[in-house]
């Protein structure tokens, strides 16, 4: 797992506020145990006293109506909920990304071979190599947070963030990969990660798009698989 990450013996749910619970699942990241709580979700969501549910990675935020909810008693049915909540398959589409590795956008290859002790051509390789999961909703609409990327390439985010120019990064933090919105003429040119990115995808379609049907480009259970398109020196 990446770095200050805490796994948990047994599950835990927790007041958020005074109308939400926070589940936190047991156990490292796993594609049965987000399974589990992606069938949570879509049970609950039908729920009356329920308002919302926001899935995260190996966590489930569940947002009630303040008028109708029990304090001391929510907790304790969601954690009774989540032990008998099974795995429920998930079919998903499958986005492929085409990737420059290093170049000018993936200005922190060298800091990332340096840290493995690999060169750009072996991380391209062992990022590319796995289909990954979209586990749980990203920073912004129509992207998430990828599962799957190869133990070999977990790096630390950074402390203190850095700015990157925006454009269909293809970063690595922790024990997740990302992509990156493209770059729009009339948005920011560069913001604030923690990330290290490694290259972009110069054909990322819009992440969110009213006009399109399933206007999120990317949803939970989605797979993306990055394809290298070339390699350039950073």
């Amino acid at each position: 797992m990446s770095e200050g990450v805490v796994i948990l013996d047994e599950p835990r749910a927790s007041l958020c506020g005074t109308a939400a619970v926070l589940l936190d699942a047991e156990g490292a990241l796993s594609m049965q145990t987000q399974l589990r709580i992606w069938a949570l979700a879509d049970a609950l969501r039908g729920q009356s006293d329920v308002v919302d549910v926001q899935p995260g990675m190996n966590s489930l935020l569940v947002m009630y109506d303040i008028a109708s909810m029990d304090p001391e008693r929510a907790p304790r049915e969601l954690l009774a909920r989540w032990r008998e909540t099974p795995a429920t398959p998930r079919a998903g589409k499958v986005l492929e990304v085409p990737v420059i590795y290093g170049g000018e956008m993936g200005v922190d290859m060298p800091f990332v071979c340096s840290h493995h002790g690999l060169t750009p051509e072996e991380i391209a390789r062992l990022h590319a190599a796995p289909e990954y999961v979209v586990f749980a909703p990203g920073t912004g609409p129509g992207f998430g947070y990828l599962f799957g990327l190869d133990q070999r390439l977990f790096t630390p985010r950074r402390k203190v963030p850095e700015m990157r120019a925006i454009g269909g990064l293809v970063s690595i933090g922790g024990a997740q990969s990302n992509l990156g919105a493209p770059r729009r003429a009339d948005g920011p040119k560069a913001g604030p990660t923690g990330w290290h990115s490694i290259g972009h995808s110069p054909e990322v379609p819009e992440p969110f798009d009213l006009a399109r049907e399933g206007v999120n480009l990317l949803a939970m259970g989605d797979r993306v698989r990055f394809r290298i398109a070339r390699i350039e020196p950073s």
